[in-house]
């Protein structure tokens, strides 16, 4: 296949389908490494057609200098008198100006197609750079699209763990608070002599809360006699046991 079909071969594969999401990495990667092999064909290309053209024109440099030598050596011949050698070497001169126009006309082909391949191969090195950017550019924002998806992803996991884990904090809060409420109830409960603490007997609660009763009614006989004092003009006077 020549350069010229596989450069439209691959013009023309530019608009085919795309490859399907999940492997748009693998199919970028893939075109890449076919336009960059076909830019190195057509860059070879180009560089077999110069060496062409570099060598059809050492091949007329040596035509014109075969004819330079041909010629001056039928001026030798004419000057000896030797026109028989001398239109021998001109023939033979003639010869070789005329191989040297064919060879010019292949020349002047070989480097109009050199300069053809070398437009071409600097429009494929173009476009394969600006596909290169645009692969490395949509992979950059694939990987960020992905990466922030998955953030978002765990971020909502944690959201929702915390929410959870913040109504079990607040249920815990609520039974503590009964506890402690209990509790409190409990030791006031205690105090006041109405529970008894562990490992008091019922007997000695009782007598507790006997004595208990004593104490506050001789407070409430001694607050009585006070006042009745004060209500007659009397001072304090010893209290009596």
């Amino acid at each position: 296949m020549s350069i010229r079909k596989r450069i439209a071969k691959w013009w023309e594969s530019r608009s085919s389908a795309s490859a399907s999401p999940e492997k748009l990495k693998e199919r970028l990667d893939e075109t890449y490494r076919e336009q960059t092999a076909l830019l190195r064909q057509v860059r070879r290309g180009v560089a077999d057609v110069a060496t062409s053209r570099k060598r059809v024109e050492l091949q007329l440099a040596t035509i014109a200098q075969q004819a330079s030598q041909l010629d001056d050596q039928a001026r030798q011949a004419v000057a000896h008198g030797n026109d028989e050698e001398a239109r021998a070497l001109l023939m033979h001169k003639v010869t070789l100006e005329k191989s040297g126009a064919d060879l010019q006309q292949r020349h002047a082909d070989l480097k109009a197609e050199e300069s053809k391949l070398e437009l071409a191969a600097m429009k494929v090195e173009q476009e394969v750079e600006s596909f290169r950017v645009r692969k490395d550019t949509l992979s950059a924002r694939h990987t960020a699209a992905t990466a922030r998806a998955e953030i978002n992803s765990a971020t909502s996991g944690i959201s929702s763990t915390v929410s959870e884990v913040g109504q079990a904090m607040e249920s815990a809060e609520r039974r503590t608070r009964e506890l402690e409420a209990t509790a409190d109830a409990v030791d006031e409960l205690v105090a006041d002599g109405v529970v008894g603490k562990h490992g008091v007997s019922d007997d000695e609660l009782w007598s507790r809360q006997f004595d208990a009763a004593l104490d506050g009614a001789e407070v409430d006989r001694q607050l009585e006699q006070i006042s009745t004092q004060k209500k007659d003009g009397h001072g304090p006077q010893q209290i009596q046991d």
